[in-house]
């Protein structure tokens, strides 16, 4: 076993779909699994499923259950630079909570119509599932790693709100490509207020999506505030079509694929999956669904009842090109870049990586993937002009 299939089956083992590893890592290959963990942002969750296996393995002879061994294998030095990491994901995720709380406590008081997407409301839907072993209880919610703030305000309340923010708190707001958001930040957590979450780069796709949003808020409660949100069948399909577009772009890594399982399964009852068949052939990516869900049945243990389709091989085939590129490029796609993070060569870098990708992917969703391709072209020669 490499070491991402080490880190595929230690998010199983969090999620509590296996009981043991299929092999014990090696101490040297314990040290290359943390770093998969790192690369693919989901450390903290995997500290959760190393916990459990010693738990398990505690109680239960070497010969019983692999995963006894576990507490020789793995460095004590390592167990705790693991451990230091995790506790500052979720002292994090409990910055992150403080200020969500505080946002739509102001933007209820307001009367504000806004959902908050991704980010700690999918860590909200961790927290349903508990890792538990002997005299262990960790919440999975203050285990994922956590990101920025995202919030949809339509269009009409959408200045209104910016005022209501930096008049309670005082914020400078910063003007992004293409209008269709602004970023702020605020007791150093980053946040995005947007106005259009999704580009479909298509007129009467982009309506589409829209109106489906109209009736499709709902309510979460996180930390005893009620934090507006989008419903479960909407969310777990922008998830999916959030994640989808950053695989095309520069590559997307497992946290991602984790939060979208994490929607399917602990949601599954509130969850239409006729309507997202519906949804997903008006805006032609069936196939992409399908092929990024493969990952989701194959490799990280969502029960295939939870999935909106019943896979083939034509899935798991795409599906593991896809994980292709989410080993190799990591999360957000922030790894094996040699031409740096900015700057001209990464500028080209970046171009042929999308053009890459668009190739590889192109027949998962052609429409999509023309169009989106052909815009980010236009912006990158648009921009050069400037």
């Amino acid at each position: 076993m490499n070491r991402f299939e080490f880190l595929q089956e230690l998010l199983q083992v969090a999620f509590g779909r296996r009981d043991t590893l299929s092999q014990v890592p090696s101490e040297k290959e314990w040290y290359t699994v943390f770093e998969e963990a790192q690369r693919q942002a989901v450390a903290g969750i995997c500290l959760a499923g190393i916990d459990r296996l010693m738990a398990q393995g505690s109680s239960t002879s070497e010969a019983a259950n692999p995963s006894a061994r576990l507490t020789v294998a793995m460095p004590f030095q390592l167990k705790m630079e693991w451990i230091g990491q995790s506790e500052q994901i979720k002292q994090q995720n409990v910055n992150v909570n403080g200020v969500l709380k505080e946002l739509a406590s102001l933007l209820n008081k307001n009367s504000v119509r806004y959902a908050v997407v991704k980010g700690q409301t999918i860590a909200s839907v961790y927290s349903r599932l508990m890792v538990q072993g002997e005299g262990l209880t960790d919440d999975l919610g203050l285990l994922r790693q956590a990101g920025d703030i995202d919030f949809y305000v339509e269009a009409k309340d959408f200045e209104r709100t910016k005022q209501l923010i930096q008049e309670a708190w005082g914020v400078t707001y910063e003007e992004t490509e293409g209008h269709h958001h602004v970023e702020f930040e605020y007791k150093d957590v980053p946040l995005e207020q947007h106005h259009k979450l999704i580009k479909l780069y298509n007129k009467k796709k982009e309506e589409y999506w829209d109106e489906l949003m109209r009736d499709a808020f709902g309510v979460q409660e996180i930390e005893g505030v009620k934090v507006s949100v989008l419903t479960p069948t909407l969310h777990s399909l922008y998830i999916f079509l959030h994640l989808y577009h950053h695989l095309l772009e520069l590559g997307v890594g497992l946290r991602q694929f984790c939060d979208w399982a994490m929607m399917l399964h602990a949601c599954k009852a509130d969850i239409d999956h006729e309507a997202i068949r519906t949804y997903l052939k008006v805006l032609g990516m069936e196939k992409a669904y399908r092929a990024c869900g493969a990952i989701l049945v194959e490799k990280l243990g969502l029960p295939a009842d939870d999935f909106t389709y019943k896979l083939n091989d034509s899935d798991r085939k795409y599906g593991r090109k896809v994980m292709g590129v989410v080993e190799y490029r990591g999360n957000m796609g922030h790894y094996n870049l040699k031409g740096g993070y900015e700057g001209m060569w990464h500028n080209v870098e970046a171009t042929g990586i999308k053009i890459a990708h668009f190739m590889k992917f192109m027949s998962l969703a052609p429409g999509f993937s023309c169009r989106w391709l052909k815009a980010e072209l236009k912006r990158k020669i648009t921009k050069k002009l400037k």
